[in-house]
């Protein structure tokens, strides 16, 4: 029940995120050697050739962005049902958790200044310490009968 999160969080878990999921879902897909190539520290921004990589590799890569499209529809399952607020939390704690691991995996392969994309890390952060403020009252509609 993302609607009782406070604006800021529910505009960057239910919009921004998703809209990020798929802009790492397609490329993976449609172009798994550029997106291989656009991981690498550092790449000749005039380089206009895509550089071949092994099948593995691709598939690989492609793997990855079926991962993205899966936490994509995972997170509007989760956000857009009609589910307990205790649901949305738990979903955002394990993202929490898996972004932890994330930034740690970056840092190890580009360094800590690779790790700018901390982001939605910092937004789950905030949000979960209640520094947003206190998520807003469930609503009842009327004549709606009551789930438990």
């Amino acid at each position: 029940m993302a609607s009782q999160l406070p604006s800021f969080p529910r505009f960057v878990f239910t919009k921004f995120e998703p809209i990020s999921l798929l802009s790492g879902f397609l490329p993976a897909i449609l172009n798994p050697d550029w997106f291989t190539h656009q991981q690498l520290l550092s790449h000749p921004p005039s380089s206009s050739q895509s550089t071949a990589y092994p099948p593995a590799s691709r598939t690989t890569t492609r793997q990855l962005g079926n991962m993205y499209f899966l936490a994509f529809l995972v997170g509007i399952g989760v956000l857009y049902s009609p589910c307990e607020l205790k649901v949305v939390r738990n979903y955002l704690i394990a993202l929490w958790v898996a972004d932890l691991g994330h930034m740690l995996i970056t840092a190890e392969a580009l360094g800590w200044e690779g790790t700018v994309d901390m982001f939605l890390f910092l937004t789950r952060t905030a949000y979960l310490m209640g520094l947003f403020g206190p998520d807003r009252p469930r609503t009842v509609v009327m004549g709606a009968k009551k789930t438990e």
